[in-house]
């Protein structure tokens, strides 16, 4: 068995790997260390866990000329923890080695001024993400000109649409003499076509990431409807009582359902986000490494590139339609040799695509069971028959709660897609069902249709008919009475005392609310 002072490694380098206790490299690392040694460009690939970043490191730290004081490597990173984690590993295997190694990180989220600073102490090794590097290059405080390597680290991300134009317009700013890397656990054709134009003959240095998934982890596969995947969690929780579980979700609104209800039963959860700042995500990461939560809750995004160990399941809430995602995920567990297990929840469609992905990568998912609180291995066959039953049996349950059709729906006319129109209210329908206002109406009814006129309401005890009104030179004037023999002429009665104060309230209630409407009928 090859020895890390077989590789070609300095000797410091070399008992540095002893020093952090490895005893032997992995498959990776005898195939990428010597062939990087002789500084050529590559592709590097291999599964997550598989000591990738110690292939590239060690090789990097064997050619510095710790005496320089000028930049000597980059490393650019799709996200801040990926590139804080490289960081930390980069210093760990210098300090073991014994190198006095100067490793500044350019991140976005560091104030400029401090990271201005930092730059003015000359560092051997920038690693950041690529804008960054980019905008400290453009502005001077940078000099790429001396820069002898540049790893692209989840390479597979850097040439996503969003990202391609920052990585090409800091890949031409890299002398020709730069060594270039890729570096990814999986390596699609499509970032491989993407990056021809920068890479001088390079060499493939690829190792199949199923042999990984085959020897130390387990696949298991439990069917389960979407509606009811939450309370399986709560059922595999008192089942299995995983020590640390990682558990996958599609999206960050399925994240926080998830925590919710994992609290509510009482299980520790975390929520791992990629829009959260640096210091929710080290609080998250701290609190699932020490044991105070033993879920994290994430996305791909969120957990791409992170070193998280002793995971001892990985569950798949949903499974991707991506196979080269659930590759990334089932790398969590089982790592650096350790036993793993990796849970895939799937209804029926999802089935489909874990049966894509065991045949694409030859490992085959083990179909359980969870009754009584007992997992159960199966058969495939029965697997499956019980799974579309259940799917048959819930369909069927759906339909049997469905509401009744609407009586007063009007029926499709026969042979027509059209509907018949309402006959027109009569009125006494109208009277009981009144036209609505928009803002009050009723779910399906026409607020198009012609509203009928109602009647001017009048003032309550004002429905007595009122004569024409006649303009005031036609009025014709009573006519005194005839007088009568022997008494005296027959007229209105003077005006009496008492009589005054209601004329004068009346003349006073007409000026104050005007005339009335009509004249007095003539007295005859």
């Amino acid at each position: 068995m090859q020895a890390f002072t077989d590789l070609g490694l300095s000797d410091a380098v070399a008992q540095a790997f002893a020093t952090l206790g490895f005893e032997a490299p992995t498959e990776i690392q005898r195939l990428a260390i010597p062939a990087l040694n002789e500084k050529r460009d590559a592709y590097v690939s291999s599964a997550t866990g598989t000591g990738k970043t110690f292939a590239y490191m060690a090789p990097i730290l064997t050619s510095l000329d710790i005496g320089s004081r000028t930049l000597q490597a980059i490393i650019v990173a799709p996200t801040h923890d990926l590139a804080a984690q490289l960081e930390r590993e980069a210093g760990r295997l210098a300090e073991a080695a014994g190198l006095p190694v100067r490793i500044v990180s350019a991140l976005g989220s560091i104030p400029l001024k401090r990271q201005l600073d930092r730059l003015a102490e000359k560092p051997h090794i920038v690693i950041g993400s690529a804008g960054r590097i980019r905008d400290l290059a453009l502005a001077g405080h940078l000099d790429l000109a001396s820069c002898s390597w540049a790893v692209l680290d989840e390479a597979d991300r850097l040439f996503e649409n969003e990202a391609i134009d920052i990585t090409s317009e800091l890949l031409s700013a890299l002398p020709a003499a730069c060594v270039r890397l890729l570096v990814s656990a999986s390596l699609p054709n499509r970032t491989v076509e993407r990056s021809s134009a920068w890479f001088r003959d390079p060499v493939k240095l690829i190792v199949d990431p199923s042999e990984a998934l085959k020897t130390t982890i387990e696949h298991w596969c439990f069917h389960s409807a979407s509606r009811s995947k939450l309370d399986f969690l709560r059922r595999f929780e008192s089942a299995v009582k995983p020590e640390r579980c990682l558990l996958f979700a599609s999206s960050n609104a399925a994240i926080f359902t998830i925590q919710k209800r994992l609290e509510f039963l009482g299980f520790p959860a975390v929520v791992l986000k990629s829009d959260k700042d640096g210091t929710e995500r080290r609080n998250a990461l701290e609190e699932f490494a020490n044991g105070t939560a033993r879920w994290l809750i994430t996305t791909d995004l969120g957990a791409r590139g992170l070193d998280l160990p002793d995971v001892s399941h990985v569950i798949s809430f949903d499974l991707p339609e991506e196979p080269t995602v659930y590759l990334h995920r089932a790398g969590r567990t089982g790592r650096a040799g350790q036993h793993g297990v990796s849970v895939a929840l799937a209804d029926l469609v999802e089935l489909r695509r874990a049966s894509k992905i065991a045949v694409r990568y030859g490992f085959p998912f083990v179909c359980k069971i969870l009754d009584s609180g007992i997992v159960h291995d199966i058969e495939p066959e029965n697997f499956f028959a019980i799974a579309e039953e259940e799917e048959a049996a819930r369909k069927d349950v759906k339909l049997e709660g469905t509401k009744r059709p609407d009586p007063r729906r009007r029926p499709r006319m026969a042979g027509s897609s059209e509907r018949p129109r309402r006959p027109p209210m009569d009125d006494a329908r109208q009277r009981r069902d009144p036209v609505r206002s928009p803002n009050n109406r009723q779910p399906g009814r026409d607020i198009n249709r012609e509203r009928p006129q109602r009647p001017m309401q009048q003032a309550p005890g004002n429905d007595r008919p009122r004569p024409p009104r006649e303009p005031l030179r036609q009025r014709q004037q009573p006519q005194a009475s005839q007088p009568t023999a022997g008494g005296p002429p027959a007229g209105p009665p003077p005006p009496s005392s008492s009589s005054q104060p209601s004329q004068q309230k009346r003349k006073h209630r007409r000026r104050k609310n005007g005339p009335k409407e009509g004249p007095k009928p003539a007295s005859e």
